[in-house]
């Protein structure tokens, strides 16, 4: 698998294929969907897969007021991508130019004149182009003046715990995470939802209190503030671990961190880059009286989780 990060380097061998363009923060089921389908395309018709995604969001581009925490770290997100077996990824850097290109230019100069695609396949929520005016239709119509089939992947429905049926999509599994609800979220993700990033030195109040912990430095979606049951992989092994999000009201925190206590581990991690799944939430933070007090709340949530990964 190639990845590609300027459209001038894109060999001319990966041209007339099957392409799938999109932002996949998450790479959820109705990602894969739409991904196996371009991928299943290509082989039938002979032809190379492409996935063209971009680095960072185009939102962060044109809104940098607004901070928007990805679901998925690019690394994540790529090795996801990969596991549809494209021939290539495309990935681009979306600068303001690029984002002023009408719908009409984007398609000729970029799907035509440079990837020569014959086959573009995109869900109905589809937009591209200045101002997002593009849209599946746009692309439909081009795609019978310029040479191309489009084929246009229902939306993939999923259900949350409450039975309730949602269309599946990354800004819903956003807002499931910062809401705490990482249950559903992994239910529509098709996986547990993951952070990953690099073990940083914290207070040592964990330590002192006898369940030493993990600090995670991330730059992902939070989960809502709260303590979860959770998994890290440390090489060939899986450990359960308690998770704390938030900024530890008992000692008048302010900063919210992402902490973990790995059960059953007993190593030093510091600056290493481990991804730690949210699993299931377990409670509310809340401050407590003094040290014992939380201490104690400490060793129930942790029989907690290993009474759930049993």
């Amino acid at each position: 698998m190639l990845l590609i990060r300027e459209l001038r380097a894109f060999p001319a061998a990966l041209r007339e294929g099957v392409l799938c363009i999109g932002n996949f923060d998450g790479v959820h089921l109705g990602h894969a969907q739409m991904l196996a389908t371009g991928r299943q395309l290509a082989a039938a018709q002979g032809r190379p897969f492409i996935i063209m995604t971009f680095e960072p969001h185009p939102l962060t581009v044109l809104k940098p007021q607004s901070p928007r925490p990805p679901l998925t770290t690019l690394a994540q997100r790529l090795e996801r991508l990969e596991n549809f077996s494209p021939a290539a990824i495309l990935l681009l850097t979306p600068t303001p130019a690029f984002l002023a290109l009408t719908p009409e230019d984007f398609l000729r100069s970029i799907v035509q004149d440079r990837l020569a695609a014959r086959t573009v396949v995109e869900g109905k929520n589809f937009t591209f182009g200045r101002a997002a005016r593009g849209n599946v239709d746009t692309l439909r119509q081009a795609g019978l003046m310029l040479g191309w089939q489009t084929v246009q992947v229902p939306t993939v429905q999923g259900v949350l715990g409450n039975q309730s049926a949602v269309d599946i999509s990354s800004s819903l599994i956003r807002w499931l995470v910062t809401a705490g609800r990482v249950m559903d979220a992994a239910r529509l993700l098709g996986r547990p939802y993951a952070l990953r990033g690099r073990v940083v030195r914290g207070a040592g109040r964990g330590r002192q209190l006898g369940f030493p912990t993990v600090n995670l430095q991330v730059e992902q979606r939070m989960p809502g503030a709260g303590v979860y049951a959770g998994r890290i992989q440390l090489g060939h092994q899986s450990f359960a671990a308690a998770v704390s999000v938030g900024a530890n009201p008992t000692f008048g925190g302010s900063t919210v961190t992402v902490e973990a206590f790995i059960l059953d581990y007993h190593g030093d991690l510091y600056e290493q880059t481990v991804e730690l799944e949210v699993s299931r939430w377990l409670r509310d933070q809340r401050a407590y009286a003094h040290p014992e007090a939380l201490r104690r709340r400490i060793a129930a949530d942790v029989q907690m989780v290993r009474d759930y990964s049993l």
